[in-house]
C-alpha cells in the first residue's frame, strides 16, 4: 500500500514545483510595491548550518523585534527536499552566481551568507518599507512543508544506487553539493553515497573520468559525481540534474564503479599529463591563477594605508614584500603537504572572511572620501581634501617614525595576512594544472621535477602581486609622479575612487 501514498506525494510534489516555476516565470522579479507597507520575502535556511546558526542567534531577533508587522518573512529549511527545489528554482530565476546558506530574496533583492545577513538585510527591509512594502518573491508559493517520504523502501531487494562523490576543502560549491547528496539520500533510501577527497584519491577520479572520456577540463576538479556511466561535475551539480540521474538508476540500481576502474593506469595518465606540460605551460598558468582581485586589494589597501600615514617608500616596499611572501610560502607548503591541519580549521576561513569584508569596507571608505578630495581639487580647495593627515599629526607621526626606525608591526601583520587570504583562494586556484603537480608530487621517480615545477609556479603565482605591489608604492613616493598628481588632482582623485570602489565591490562579492 506504501506505492500508491508515495506515488502520490511525488506527483503533488511535482506540481508544487510546477506552480513555483510558473509563478517565476510570470512574476519574475519586477515585484509591485504593496500598498499595506509590509516587506514581504523568502529566507532559506539549514538547522545544521553554523552561519545559519549564527543568523538565527545574532541577527533575526533583532530584525523582527525592530521591523514587527512591517516584515513577514517565510523560512525554508534547505534540507527538505521540496524547498531545496524552490531555493534553486528562484536562485536560477535571480540569476546567482554564488549561492550558499543562509539565502534571503525580498523584493529585486538576494542576501546570501551571513555577513550579508548581518550587514545588508535590515538595509533592504528599510528600502522597501519607504517604497510602500513589497510582496513575496512568486504569486504562488507553497507553504514550507514536512519531511518528504522517500520514494522507495529501504528494503534489502531494493536495488542499490552507488555513487561517488570527490570534495574538496575549502570549496564552497563543495558544501552546496553536499547539501544537495544529503537532501537526496533521505529521498532515496537505496542511495548510498561514497564521499572522497580529492586530494586523497585523484588517481580515481582520473580513472572515472577516463572511463566515462570526459575532456581535461574536467578531471581532477571539484566538485565531481560519478554513478553508473554518467558524471556531473562543478556547477552540474545541482539537484534537478542530480534527482534526475537517480530516477533513471533506481529502477536497476548502479554498481560501485570504482571498483570496476584501474588506478594504477590513471596514475601514469597523470603523470604523462605532467610530462607534457613543460616550463612555458606552468608559467602561464601561474600568471592566470595568479591575477586574484581579492589580494590586489588587500595590498593595494596596505599601501594606501601606510602612504596616509607618511611611511617611507623602503617601508611600503617591505610591507608588500611580506604580503607576497606569506602568499608564495602558504602555497608551496600546502603544495608539500605541511599544512593540511591547518587547511581543516574552520577558523581560518572565518578570519579570512573577516579580512576581505574589512579590507572591502575600509575600500568603499576610500572611494567616498576620494570623490569628496576631488570634488574639493576641482573647485580649487586642495587643502579641505581628506585624504591625508592634518599638517600636525603628519609631523608627530614623522617624528615617531623617525624615533622608531622600521615598522615591523606591519611587516608581520602583512605576512599574516597573506597566509590567511591564501589559504581561503586555495580553493579556487590551479583546477587542472595544479592538482596535477600536487599528485605527481607522490611520485618518487618524478617528485624532484614536481617540486621544481611546484616552485616555479608559486613564483610566477605571485609575480603579478609583485607587479601590483611596487608600481604602487613606487606611485606614492615617486617626485615625478607627485608633479603630474598636482597638475590632474581631481582626476586621479576620480580614477582612484573608482579603483577602490571595484576592489571593494569585487571583495563583497567573494564574502557574500
Amino acid at each position: 500500500m506504501a506505492n500508491p501514498d508515495r506515488k502520490g506525494m511525488e506527483k503533488w510534489q511535482r506540481i508544487a514545483l510546477a506552480l513555483v516555476l510558473a509563478g517565476l516565470s510570470w512574476f519574475g522579479v519586477q515585484l509591485p510595491a504593496r500598498a499595506d507597507g509590509v516587506v514581504r520575502g523568502f529566507y532559506f535556511f539549514s538547522a545544521d548550518c553554523s552561519h545559519c546558526q549564527a543568523v538565527a542567534k545574532d541577527v533575526l531577533p533583532g530584525i523582527q523585534s525592530r521591523f514587527g508587522a512591517q516584515l513577514e518573512l517565510r523560512f525554508f529549511d534547505i534540507r527538505e527536499p521540496a524547498n531545496l527545489k524552490v531555493l534553486e528554482a528562484l536562485e536560477a530565476r535571480y540569476g546567482v552566481s554564488n549561492p550558499g546558506v543562509p539565502e534571503a530574496f525580498i523584493g529585486q533583492d538576494v542576501l546570501v551568507g551571513e555577513d550579508a545577513m548581518r550587514t545588508n538585510l535590515a538595509g533592504t527591509i528599510e528600502k522597501y518599507l519607504a517604497a510602500g512594502g513589497v510582496d513575496f518573491p512568486t504569486g504562488d508559493m507553497p507553504v514550507p512543508v514536512a519531511e518528504v517520504s522517500p520514494t522507495a523502501e529501504p528494503t534489502t531487494s531494493a536495488p542499490v544506487m552507488n555513487l561517488v562523490y570527490f570534495y574538496k576543502g575549502g570549496c564552497q560549491e563543495c558544501e552546496r553539493a553536499k547539501y544537495v547528496l544529503d537532501t537526496l539520500s533521505k529521498q532515496y533510501p537505496s542511495l548510498q553515497v561514497l564521499s572522497l577527497d580529492i586530494a586523497q584519491r585523484a588517481d580515481l577520479n582520473e580513472a572515472l573520468a577516463e572511463r566515462l572520456g570526459l575532456p581535461v577540463s574536467k578531471r581532477l576538479v571539484t566538485p565531481a559525481i560519478f554513478i553508473g556511466d554518467d558524471a556531473l561535475v562543478g556547477n552540474e551539480v545541482t539537484l534537478p540534474r542530480l534527482q534526475a540521474l537517480l530516477d533513471h538508476y533506481r529502477e536497476a540500481g548502479a554498481p560501485p564503479i570504482w571498483q570496476q576502474v584501474q588506478t594504477q593506469a590513471a596514475r601514469e595518465t597523470i603523470a604523462q599529463r605532467f610530462r607534457s606540460f613543460g616550463p612555458l605551460t606552468v608559467v602561464g598558468a601561474g600568471l592566470i591563477d595568479g591575477i586574484n582581485p581579492c589580494a590586489f586589494a588587500t595590498v593595494v589597501f596596505f599601501i594606501s594605508y601606510l602612504a596616509f600615514l607618511g611611511r617611507r617608500r623602503r617601508e611600503i616596499l617591505a610591507v608588500g614584500a611580506a604580503f607576497t611572501l606569506g602568499v608564495f610560502l602558504t602555497y608551496l607548503l600546502v603544495g608539500l603537504g605541511a599544512l593540511k591541519f591547518v587547511q581543516a580549521l574552520a577558523g581560518v576561513s572565518v578570519l579570512g572572511r573577516a579580512i576581505y569584508g574589512l579590507t572591502a569596507v575600509l575600500c568603499i571608505g576610500f572611494a567616498g572620501v576620494s570623490v569628496h578630495d576631488a570634488w574639493q581639487a576641482y573647485h580649487g580647495k586642495p587643502e579641505a581634501m581628506q585624504m591625508r593627515l592634518p599638517r600636525a599629526l603628519r609631523q608627530r607621526v614623522h617624528r615617531v617614525i623617525r624615533e622608531n626606525g622600521a615598522a615591523p608591526a606591519f611587516v608581520g601583520i602583512a605576512l599574516v595576512t597573506g597566509f590567511v587570504v591564501s589559504l581561503i583562494e586555495l580553493a579556487c586556484t590551479g583546477q587542472v594544472y595544479l592538482p596535477t603537480i600536487l599528485f605527481v608530487l607522490g611520485e618518487p621517480q618524478l617528485r624532484l621535477h614536481a617540486i621544481s615545477y611546484l616552485v616555479l609556479y608559486n613564483l610566477v603565482f605571485v609575480l603579478p602581486l609583485v607587479v601590483v605591489f611596487v608600481v604602487a608604492a613606487l606611485g606614492t613616493s615617486s617626485t615625478r609622479l607627485a608633479t603630474v598628481v598636482q597638475r590632474h588632482t581631481g582626476t586621479i582623485k576620480l580614477l582612484t575612487a573608482a579603483v577602490f570602489a571595484l576592489l571593494g565591490a569585487w571583495m563583497l562579492t567573494t564574502v557574500l
